[in-house]
This record gives structure tokens, C-alpha cells and sequence, in this order.
């Protein structure tokens, strides 16, 4: 029954805000020291976010003052100050510590609203495991600023994948509609500051590509505010997601679409028609022009630890469908959809 879905699904949301809640705090103790060089960070969850990613080195800008700080893999603090200081010590770097040139293919990662980098920390290594992918896990501060913002920091990381030559993404929830941004972003760019790569896969993870009606629920809340920021006016169908969502581009490269559910039409959350995730209708997922669509079971906020999903999206990558047998369902067109 939809009931005790409800309550499963309450208390994955709680559990998760506490799991936000515990971070938040560890960061507020763990980076006192702003500018201290060679220092121990937390890798930038909820506040940073990153404006350059080379094998494992990240060049991160802080989302309230506007400082940049390059960190290495090891998530210590090597320099800070203009974001052209920190390039041009990470150039140092990649020769005084003969640091790979990047690889010619790579995965792009994208998290979703009220997560870090790390909540894709388990697919990221799934795919380089099982697929020998090379992947970038973008991270941004999901909840301050606003998806326009997150869209020109992630623009940045693409500008800046020197030698790469062909680039999928995986992104899940508001990740998506941050890689549909930049994709506009990127193309009103002049040619010459194009990066020199070519698309080929995208997998979406219950993406709100028709915006999010549970975000009109919750914008006019204080608490739902703090913790979600401007994205929750901007995904709401009755607030700001007309306006945002004329910008998207819709790829025009192979994507699919992996939608999370109940499978029975009725899904975990009584407020929403039909089967959903607990946040998102299956209907809302879908988006015109997709080569393949799939359901797997379960709830939004945990499709990325998803066993299904991370091996639908692999077999997406390695060869265009979800599904072992090669069936599939291609969007050609959506109607009536109801976030």
C-alpha cells in the first residue's frame, strides 16, 4: 500500500537530512583554517565548487566569497587565491609531479540537489571497475546559488578537459537539468572557446526533465528553502521551471533514461499520480528524443547505490540500450506529464 510506502519513504528523507546535517557540521569544524597550504580538506561538499578537475586535482570556487583554492587528490590545499593562481599552479604541478596527461574518453558525473560529489562516489567506481571507464565526478554546492551558476562552474570543468576527446555524462536528479544548461551554455559560445570534444552518451537518472511538482509543495517553506535553496523555485512548475526550462537543451547526441518507481502504477508517494520515486512521477522522467527508457525499483534519493541502475547505466555507455537484451524503448514523444 501506498501508506507504508510513505513512511519507508519518510524515513529515507530523514535519514538523508541527517546525513546532510552531520556533514555540514564536520565541514564547519574540519576547514577553520581557510588559507592554510597543505591543509586537510573535506573536498569541498556543500560549499565549493569545482572549476577545474585533472586527475584527481580540483580548482574549486567558494560559493559566498568567491575564492578559489586548487586541491590535490588527496583532498589537501596547495594554493588559493584567483582562479588564474591556482591554474597556474596546477600547471606546475602536472610537471613537478608528472602528474597523466588525461585520457581520451571520460565520464562526467553529475550529483543532485542536496548531495556531494561523494554520493556518486559508489557508480564512479562501479564504472571504472566493471567498464574501465575514466570518470570525473563533478561537485558542486547544490543548495546555495542557483542552477545557473552550477551550470557555467560545470561549463568550466568542460573547458578545461585538455586532450580529452570524446566525453559522456551520468548524472542524476537536478544533475541532469545542470548538464542541459551547460550544454546551451556551451553552444552560445563562440567557436573558438568550444572545447574540442565530441559527445556520445548521457545516461539521465530521474531527471526532472517536466520540472518537479513536489518543489511547488514546499516553496513558499522557510525550513524546505534553507535546505534546498533557489533550485526548489526553479524546478517548481508553479514558480521559475517555464522561464528555466525554455533554456535546456535537449541532447542531440544517444541518451537514455533510467526512471525510478514502484513498478505496480501507483508508486511510493500517495500525492503523486500514478507510479514515482517518492519525489518524481515515472511521466515526468521522460523526455522526447531518448534512444532507450527503463524503470528500476526504488526511491529517488538512493537510485545512484541502485545495484539495477548502476548496471543499466553501464550497459547504456558500452552499448546504447539498458536492457541484457538489447530491447529498446526509444521516447518519440511526450504528453500530458505530470511532475
Amino acid at each position: 500500500m501506498k501508506s507504508t510506502r510513505q513512511h519507508h519513504h519518510f524515513a529515507a528523507l530523514v535519514i538523508e537530512s541527517l546525513f546532510f546535517l552531520t556533514l555540514l557540521a564536520a565541514y564547519a569544524n574540519a576547514e577553520p583554517a581557510l588559507f592554510g597550504i597543505g591543509s586537510q580538506t573535506l573536498g569541498g561538499r556543500f560549499v565549493w565548487s569545482d572549476e577545474v578537475i585533472y586527475d584527481g586535482w580540483r580548482i574549486q570556487r567558494h560559493s559566498s566569497i568567491g575564492h578559489y583554492r586548487l586541491i590535490d587528490a588527496n583532498d589537501r590545499r596547495r594554493t588559493f587565491g584567483t582562479f588564474e593562481n591556482c591554474l597556474a599552479e596546477l600547471e606546475r604541478a602536472k610537471q613537478v609531479e608528472k602528474l597523466p596527461a588525461l585520457p581520451k574518453e571520460v565520464v562526467v558525473l553529475v550529483h543532485g540537489l542536496g548531495a556531494a560529489r561523494q554520493m556518486m562516489d559508489g557508480l564512479a567506481e562501479y564504472l571504472v571497475e566493471e567498464g574501465g571507464f575514466n570518470v570525473v565526478n563533478f561537485g558542486y554546492p547544490s543548495t546555495v546559488g542557483d542552477i545557473d551558476q552550477h551550470a557555467k562552474s560545470l561549463t568550466s570543468v568542460l573547458r578545461h578537459l585538455d586532450g580529452v576527446e570524446t566525453v559522456n555524462f551520468v548524472a542524476h536528479s537536478m544533475g541532469n537539468i545542470v548538464i542541459r544548461l551547460a550544454l546551451t551554455d556551451l553552444a552560445s559560445l563562440p567557436a573558438s572557446e568550444q572545447p574540442d570534444f565530441t559527445y556520445n552518451r548521457f545516461v539521465m537518472i530521474a531527471p526532472p526533465n517536466h520540472g518537479a511538482s513536489m518543489a511547488d509543495n514546499f516553496s513558499e517553506s522557510k525550513i524546505a528553502q534553507l535546505f534546498a535553496g533557489e533550485p526548489l523555485q526553479q524546478l517548481a512548475p508553479g514558480k521559475g521551471w517555464q522561464t528555466l526550462e525554455q533554456r535546456l537543451t535537449t541532447p542531440s547526441f544517444e541518451f537514455g533514461i533510467i526512471a525510478g518507481g514502484h513498478g505496480d502504477g501507483e508508486g511510493y508517494l500517495a500525492a503523486i499520480p500514478g507510479d514515482d520515486d517518492g519525489l518524481l512521477s515515472v511521466e515526468t522522467t521522460q523526455l522526447a528524443g531518448a534512444s532507450d527508457f527503463v524503470l528500476a525499483k526504488g526511491i529517488h534519493q538512493l537510485m545512484p547505490k541502485n545495484e539495477q541502475v548502476r548496471e543499466y547505466t553501464l550497459r547504456f555507455l558500452q552499448h546504447g540500450y539498458f536492457l541484457p537484451s538489447g530491447t529498446k524503448h526509444p521516447i518519440t514523444a511526450v504528453a500530458g506529464t505530470t511532475p
